[in-house]
């Protein structure tokens, strides 16, 4: 709402910020009540189903909890915010000294962006969802683009600095992590193997 009331917003972007906007408030929506669904027994051969609506039922379980749906959104808001002076800080960094609005604007439609991964790192999109609103504050495209990629390198840095420091807060190294996964992946083939075993011999689980 910030954004939509002091942003110079470009026509080209008011149609997605809306299309975003509409379907950000369905899913919140059905996310509300499919957490009051009652939880259904998955047949037993859907592995990967099984799996990934036991994580969705683990994350959906804050939407059943009042106090601990507002502590989310309170987290959640205060994180928006840090990233908002973040990316207004860098924007002065570049030279680009325009008002909170524009880096609003700039936080919102590169979030908008990041949505749809159309190739790694949508590298050259985002630099490019970055620059060209920022042609309605008088910011030369060059310098919208450049700051667009030291954007995206300051974001991923911390993403994986922050990341590195809780592995090892953990204990936790890419050699456990890799033994981990070939772990994962042995119980999968077993598993596999198994049910190929029940379906020639007609044995069910």
């Amino acid at each position: 709402m910030f954004v939509l009331a002091t942003a110079r917003i470009p026509r080209w972007a008011i149609t997605s910020l809306e299309i975003v906007i509409v379907v950000g408030i369905v899913l919140f929506l059905l996310t509300v009540l499919v957490a009051g669904f009652e939880h259904r027994p998955v047949p037993e051969g859907a592995r990967a189903l099984r799996r990934l609506l036991a994580m969705a039922r683990l994350g959906l379980n804050v939407m059943r909890e009042p106090a601990a749906a507002v502590a989310a959104a309170l987290l959640q808001t205060a994180g928006w915010i840090v990233q908002l002076f973040a990316v207004w800080a860098t924007m002065f960094a570049f030279g680009i000294e325009q008002p909170l609005s524009a880096a609003a604007l700039v936080l919102l439609l590169v979030n908008v962006a990041t949505i749809f991964p159309l190739w790694p790192g949508n590298i050259g999109l985002l630099q490019a969802v970055v620059a060209l609103p920022l042609r309605s504050y008088g910011v030369p495209y060059a310098t919208g683009i450049a700051f667009g990629l030291g954007l995206q390198v300051l974001e991923m840095s911390v993403g994986i600095g922050i990341g590195l420091l809780f592995l090892m807060h953990e204990g936790l190294t890419l050699a456990s992590l890799r033994g981990m996964e070939a772990e994962e992946e042995e119980r999968e083939e077993e598993a596999v193997q198994e049910e190929e075993l029940r379906a020639r011999t007609g044995v069910s689980g």
